[in-house]
């Protein structure tokens, strides 16, 4: 986890910058490249649910993508045209993008059989989220403070590409899930049992929501580096103010078990929604610091609250065998559809509330998602249905859930 995110951490927070300020593209190039790279959110989490499991390990598979794309990451660094740079971070997009949900699969599969646990472990990719942050600023200050660091920025996705070569040799340390019975064992190339789990109408509904919110969440993606830097904060001091999201999401990840049992998955859900409207509301308010500063802060919370919480719900309903593919499907609604319309919309956005000059009219960008958001929050209250057996649930209670879900379609 810690590595996985570590790799992320180094490149989506600050690539819309890179993209604008040190390439030079348009708000709308933007979105596109942002946007089209979701593309690989809906194929290759398709492809994977054929492959993991089946042919070979999510471990082994795992290490092999991690390869795989921290070479792609490498040539990418070194594009400054649109079309090789939008080419380019589509094929790295569908290499790495199945990787957090192989890793979250991964997790599930070696843990105890408790769930519960899944927030303990998850914690270790926001400090690794954090971490890339402050060590960039850190490398950036000692290397010159006098001028404009722009021209720093692509050695954060140096730095993606080494972490990801890292995990690939780390991957090959975890024990295999695909043992030699689930290798004879007979069946279907095609991950019929995934698909139903996806269809059951409390999963489906979820994963729709979530995707709604994930549509939402790209304008904070696409927006927040360059509305920091068009506010006055320094390029230097960009990631770690970013970062100020993730320390709150350390606490987040530590209680959600215990808030998961004591409110359960709905009020969880609304609570995430509620802290996803302040943020965004919050920026919309201008640019005073201590607003900006807690709009920055809540981002973390309202990612565990909604979507670490969408997926241990989502998981107590998996098999062991189809829970590789379960989780790839999300992906594909959760980053695909909703990464590539949100990204490209919110790009379209910005430049729509743009002057001539290039400045972006904040205020007006940011109440888009939070009414955006507002809406997603009524949905919410009226379709969601609590999980009402406790969440998480281990292998055999997720059998279990799986039979009465079946029993509830059929009545």
């Amino acid at each position: 986890m810690f590595i996985q995110f570590f790799v992320s951490g180094a490149t989506l927070p600050i690539l819309s910058l890179y993209l604008k300020d040190h390439l030079g593209f348009t708000g709308a190039q933007v979105g596109l490249v942002m946007g089209l790279s979701a593309v690989g959110s809906i194929i290759s989490p398709v492809l994977m649910t054929f492959i993991a499991g089946r042919i070979i390990s999510s471990e082994r598979l795992l290490g092999l993508l991690h390869l795989s794309g921290g070479l792609c990451m490498v040539v990418f660094s070194m594009q400054t045209e649109f079309y090789s740079v939008l080419f380019l971070y589509i094929v790295y997009n569908l290499i790495t993008v199945p990787c957090h949900s192989l890793i979250t699969a991964i997790t599930f599969h070696h843990m105890p059989s408790e769930g519960s646990k899944f927030g303990n472990i998850r914690v270790w990719g926001t400090i690794g989220w954090i971490s890339v942050a402050w060590i960039f600023s850190f490398i950036v200050v000692q290397s010159d403070t006098s001028v404009h660091n722009i021209s720093q920025l692509p050695l954060l996705l140096v730095i993606s590409a080494a972490a990801s070569f890292i995990m690939s040799v780390y991957s090959l340390t975890i024990p295999a899930s695909l043992t030699h019975e689930l290798k004879n064992q007979k069946r279907a190339f095609f991950p019929v049992d995934s698909f139903k789990i996806m269809l059951n109408p409390q999963v489906l509904t979820l994963s729709l929501i979530v995707t709604a919110v994930n549509f939402v969440d790209r304008f904070y993606s696409v927006g927040t580096a360059p509305y920091l830097k068009q506010i006055g904060f320094s390029e230097e001091s960009i990631m770690p103010a970013m970062s100020l999201g993730q320390i709150p999401e350390i606490f987040a990840m530590g209680i959600l078990a215990y808030v998961l049992k004591r409110w359960g998955m709905k009020k969880v859900l609304i609570a995430g929604m509620c802290l996803e409207m302040f943020r965004f509301g919050a920026c919309a308010l201008g640019q005073n610091s201590l607003l900006v500063f807690s709009s920055l802060s809540m981002h973390g919370l309202a990612y565990t609250f909604i979507f670490i919480t969408a997926l241990i719900s989502l998981d107590s309903f998996c098999n062991k065998n189809e829970r590789t593919g379960v989780h790839q499907l999300f992906s594909v609604l959760n980053g695909g559809v909703g990464g590539f319309l949100g990204s490209f919309t919110a790009g379209k956005v910005a430049d729509y509330f743009s002057d001539s000059a290039g400045t972006v009219y904040y205020d007006a960008y940011w109440m888009v998602p939070f009414l955006l958001s507002g809406f997603i929050l009524g949905l919410l209250v009226i379709f969601i249905e609590d999980v009402k057996k406790p969440v998480p649930m281990g292998e055999e209670n997720a059998e279990i859930i799986m039979q009465n879900a079946e029993i509830k379609e059929v009545t």
